[in-house]
């Protein structure tokens, strides 16, 4: 007996089972993942779950009983140990599953440092990465966090709602380079300077004191030293690739290359989520989205190749961030030689800036502006002239921002 064996039961992993079900598949569903919990919504893990919020269970995808009303045989604590397109088979640590289709959801882990491994270092991509990193975090404590990324600011504003002590240090001259515009970036700083947290800008960690096999203290390469009680190192993450590497799939800018049906290039086997590399017609190149709804989107569109119903995956990129009283979302990815317009209120922490190339919408970053969000992924990948000079009234709805492309009269 085969079916859909599907490889990580992430968040895109469970998507495809959820969606193939939902499509009326009937064939048998396979989903192994390798850690030995239920699968889980990873975005609390670097805010609500950290500031004991909200505990494992309330962080679920699904409740105890779905996979099994739902015909989803799901493997917690199983590790997939070989891919075989010539058997067809994906070997697991105890046996093997033959499979018509295999999806590959392996994700991404945290990207690590030479030389930090401290008992008082941690990394956060997992469950048990969080609940070790929450032990730790006791009110009075200094964290030192590697890296000005999402994760490394999410956890700074939950670190300091606990009362910790915390020294964010980013080798880039400014903070989330390559997600964000410059305007951005200087607010998100200024945000957290407000919020107490001291920002390291174009520093590197130069040295590290230890003492009884923990950190100490760390010395930056602009000549400042910070005493640590605990490192979080938060420099991005690398693809799990190896199962389709080692099958012969092909890679590019460190993912599996997939087609516009997600297919890799061995027979019948798909990837989505972290783990992948794909065409983004919007941005007219190849890219890897590391995002909790580029790996939903792509479970749903998998699940609609597999069951017969699939069409090219051509998305609107989007993502949210959380930070002490920022909602920040983002529509879109950036383009070189585009031009921002600011939209809002700054001062009042309301605001949103509208990237354009021409008359052409290219992005929109909001802070505390969900109408403004919701509007640009309804717009965005919409042909038409976009006009920036109304977008910077607030007053004016983004979608009166578009005209329609003019009709050609025949004759």
């Amino acid at each position: 007996m085969s079916g859909t064996v599907i490889v990580g039961a992430g968040h895109a992993g469970v998507q495809a089972a959820v969606s193939l079900r939902q499509a009326g598949y009937q064939e048998p569903i396979w989903l192994v993942g390798e850690e030995d919990c239920p699968p889980y919504h990873r975005p609390p893990l670097s805010k609500a779950m950290l500031a004991g919020e909200k505990g494992p269970e309330q962080i679920a995808l699904r409740g105890p009983d779905f996979y099994e009303r739902n015909g989803i045989e799901l493997l917690p604590g199983t590790r997939a140990l070989a891919l075989d397109p010539a058997s067809r088979t994906v070997r697991l640590q105890d046996g093997a599953l033959a499979y018509d289709k295999a999806v590959l959801a392996t994700g991404a882990g945290a990207r690590t440092l030479e030389g930090f491994g401290y008992a008082n270092v941690f990394h956060l991509r997992s469950m048990r990465d969080a609940l070790a990193l929450q032990d730790a975090l006791a009110p009075g404590a200094r964290l030192v966090i590697v890296g000005g990324g999402f994760i490394g600011l999410e956890v700074a504003a939950t670190a300091r709602k606990l009362g910790l002590s915390v020294d964010v240090v980013e080798a880039e001259e400014r903070l989330l380079k390559r997600a964000a515009p410059a305007f951005l970036s200087d607010y998100i700083a200024d945000r957290h300077r407000a919020g107490g947290v001291s920002i390291h800008l174009g520093a590197q960690i130069d040295r590290i004191a230890a003492h009884a096999g923990r950190v100490a203290s760390v010395a930056l390469s602009n000549g400042a030293t910070l005493a640590a009680d605990l490192v979080l190192v938060g420099v991005g993450n690398r693809p799990e690739t190896g199962l389709g590497v080692e099958a012969g799939a092909a890679t590019e800018l460190g993912g599996l290359l997939v087609n516009e049906a997600l297919q890799t290039s061995l027979p019948d086997v798909y990837a989505i989520g972290d783990c992948t590399t794909f065409h983004l017609p919007a941005a007219g190149r190849r890219v890897r989205l590391e995002s909790v709804q580029n790996a939903v989107d792509q479970g749903k569109a998998v699940a609609g190749q597999i069951a017969g119903a699939g069409k090219a995956y051509d998305p609107v990129p989007w993502f949210w961030s959380d930070q002490f009283d920022m909602k920040l979302q983002m529509t879109g990815l950036s383009l070189a030689g585009s031009e921002i317009t600011v939209r809002g209120d700054v001062e009042r922490g309301s605001f949103s800036l509208i990237e354009t190339l021409g008359e052409r919408l290219v992005a929109v970053y909001s802070v505390n502006a969900v109408a403004d969000h919701m509007a640009s992924r309804r717009l965005a990948g919409e042909p038409g002239r976009f006009d920036r000079s109304a977008a910077a009234d607030p007053d004016t709805p983004l979608k009166a921002c578009l005209a329609p492309p003019a009709v050609r009269r025949a004759g």
